[in-house]
C-alpha cells in the first residue's frame, strides 16, 4: 500500500509568448516544480488527465505513482493582473480514538483570485465544495 493517494490530473502553464511549462515534461516525465510558473506571463492554465505513456515515463523517471484516466481537461485563461489559484487539496483524517489516518479524495481546484474558482474530484466532475 502506497502511502499517498495518486495524481489524476497534472498542470499545464502556457505564455503569453507561446511556450508552455508543463508539470511532468512530456519527452521524459522529469517533474517540474510549481514555483517555477512564470505567474506575470500566464496565459493559461489547466490541469490535464495523464495518458498512459506519460504515466509510464513519470514511473520511471519519477518513481511517482499516477493514474491515467479519460477525465476532462480544466483550463482558465488569465489576463494580466490576474492572479492564479491552482491547488490540490490532501486531507488526511487522524482517528486519534480507533488509531490509523484516513485520506479523503484529493480536489483539484482552479481559478482566478475573486472570480469563480472550479472544484474538481478525481473522477473529472466539477463539485460544489462551499460547504
Amino acid at each position: 500500500m502506497i502511502g499517498y493517494r495518486p495524481l489524476v490530473y497534472f498542470w499545464i502553464a502556457e505564455y503569453t509568448d507561446g511556450s508552455a511549462l508543463p508539470q511532468f515534461d512530456p519527452e521524459t516525465g522529469k517533474e517540474n516544480m510549481f514555483l517555477e510558473v512564470n505567474q506575470q506571463k500566464l496565459e493559461r492554465f489547466g490541469w490535464y488527465p495523464f495518458s498512459m505513456e506519460l504515466f509510464q515515463k513519470i514511473l520511471k523517471t519519477e518513481k511517482i505513482l499516477v493514474v491515467p484516466t479519460k477525465n476532462p481537461s480544466y483550463t482558465i485563461s488569465l489576463e494580466q493582473g490576474d492572479k492564479l489559484v491552482a491547488y490540490r487539496t490532501n486531507t488526511i483524517k487522524l482517528r486519534i480514538h480507533k488509531g490509523g489516518a484516513a485520506h479523503k479524495p484529493i480536489v483539484y481546484v482552479l481559478g482566478v483570485e475573486g472570480k469563480q474558482v472550479m472544484h474538481i474530484d478525481e473522477g473529472g466532475n466539477l463539485i460544489d465544495d462551499s460547504s
